[in-house]
């Protein structure tokens, strides 16, 4: 049976109704498509006249201005930029509305000619303006913007101004008000890194004042404020340097809300009626606490000195334990692959094992050469490092102190088990001062011990010494305490032994 789509009946119908149409229907129609193709032709080709004169007529002037945007014209030649994009839209509107030819060019001269001196202008005033906009960028680093926003909004109108008597032709003019900015921007910067570091101790220090804080603990406020100046007359002397401005900041902060504290429970003392003896009972509260922590009994019946000194001898012994427990792990992690590795191949690996006794001998060695205080060994795979933590060098210098000539001499002992290794002296700084000053500093410091070493031990010794300094780049101490910026400011020596 033959099935007939309803679209195929739609189809023939509209064959037929066309089929019927008169002659001069069809030729109607024929005209009307005719035309409206003719007249899109049309259209495009005119579009295509215009845009190939728009090329013609405003190429030049395209140039000038992607040079004169370049040369970020419209910041730094604002009034000249301006009428130059005044004349180039003017020529656009009149190319749109089919002026005629002459008097587009006459715009796009004008134009182009403005925006040539735009560019011109805002080279000059770039050249003119260096410092000022050096300090401007250091401003923006700062985050002027938003941490000195009213610093930073004068400085931006001084130096609007002075752009805008250069591009006027007052050069005297032009050069004092970009000093102004200069000096604004230098201003907002610091202002800037000072509210950045020093905004939330000033904000407690203000609270204590409101609170009155000096009634009750004056001395403990008082030490806040000198920390908070001391941290401001840091930043002013070197602003790139923050590391010991922000510690001294955080210690102002730290005693600033410590003087609050010690308000607040002096009023809970008042107002729960507290007496001097439950008061000082509560303080030896956490005496008691910590001394159970540390498994330890303590009698306060003499004061808490002793009991103290005691508790942080614990504590120096558990830190002590600790590390040699990670040292431990890892020669045991080291054991059980050497053992793994030796049921492959025992025979292979015979001298590696006599290498690695003959290491941790060299060790025991070391370790009784030098007390606690003096030197501490560690094993670093196949090699050793000898942390002179009792070698410290003042702040700043460079210089061995006699003090240390002892010290000196028991390492050279010590590197005199070592014939023909390897030796790389270290040096290392605190982190406080700038990178570079710090990593020049330690290199120095490296290269006085080797020195020292190469006058106090046979020629030829080593196989190789050198002297390295990483300044502030790997501290072994918290560099916001002087004990910690103490033992930081070391020489560490890496031995390579030549087994």
């Amino acid at each position: 049976m033959l099935t007939v789509r309803p679209q195929t009946i739609f189809g023939w119908m509209l064959v037929v109704l066309f089929i019927s149409l008169p002659t001069s229907a069809l030729l109607s129609y024929s005209s009307s498509v005719a035309a409206e193709t003719s007249a899109a032709a049309q259209k495009s080709a005119a579009a295509q006249k215009k845009a190939a004169l728009r090329s013609q007529l405003f190429g030049e002037t395209d140039s000038a201005q992607a040079a004169a945007r370049a040369a970020q014209a419209g910041q730094f030649s604002p009034e000249t930029y301006s009428q130059a994009e005044k004349h180039y839209r003017s020529a656009e509107k009149k190319l749109s509305r089919a002026k005629s030819i002459d008097s587009i060019s006459s715009s796009l001269d004008k134009a182009r000619s403005a925006y040539l001196s735009a560019a011109g202008n805002a080279d000059i005033a770039q050249q003119t303006f260096a410092p000022a906009l050096q300090a401007r960028q250091d401003a923006d680093a700062a985050q002027a913007g938003e941490f000195a926003p009213g610093e930073w909004s004068s400085a931006q109108k001084h130096l609007q101004a002075a752009i805008k008597a250069l591009e006027s032709g007052r050069k005297d003019s032009a050069i004092k008000r970009g000093a102004q900015a200069e000096s604004a921007y230098r201003a907002a910067e610091l202002a800037a890194i000072k509210n950045n570091y020093l905004a939330e101790a000033r904000r407690l220090i203000a609270e204590a004042e409101r609170q009155k804080v000096s009634r009750y603990a004056p001395k403990t406020l008082e030490e806040a404020k000198a920390l908070l100046q001391q941290a401001e007359l840091e930043l002013n002397e070197n602003r790139y340097d923050t590391d010991k401005a922000r510690s001294i900041a955080r210690r102002a902060k730290v005693q600033a809300g410590h003087a609050i504290y010690i308000k607040q429970q002096l009023h809970r003392v008042r107002e729960e009626q507290l007496s001097e003896e439950a008061l000082w009972l509560e303080g030896e509260a956490p005496l008691h606490k910590l001394a159970s922590a540390l498994d330890m009994h303590i009698d306060l019946d003499k004061g808490a000195t002793a009991p103290t000194a005691a508790m942080s001898g614990r504590i120096l012994a558990l830190r002590n334990d600790a590390a040699e427990l990670v040292e431990l792990k890892a020669e045991m992690a080291e054991a059980e692959e050497e053992m793994r590795i030796l049921n492959q191949k025992l025979g292979s690996q015979s001298s590696r094992l006599m290498r690695q006794a003959e290491i941790k001998n060299k060790i025991t060695l070391l370790e009784s050469m030098f007390g606690f205080e003096q030197a501490r060994v560690y094993r670093q795979g196949g090699n050793l490092l000898l942390r002179m933590v009792g070698l410290n060098f003042q702040s700043g210098q460079s210089t061995i102190q006699a003090k240390h000539f002892d010290l000196l001499a028991q390492l050279i002992k010590a590197l005199k088990q070592f014939p023909g290794a390897q030796l790389s002296v270290e040096g290392h700084t605190d982190s406080f001062g700038s990178d570079a000053v710090n990593l020049e500093l330690s290199q120095q410091r490296a290269n006085a011990v080797a020195a020292y070493l190469a006058a106090n031990m046979p020629e030829k010794f080593f196989k190789q010494m050198e002297a390295v300094g990483y300044g502030e780049t790997r501290p072994v101490a918290n560099n916001e305490t002087a004990e910690g910026r103490t033992i930081n400011r070391r020489i560490d020596l890496l031995i390579r032994p030549d087994f």
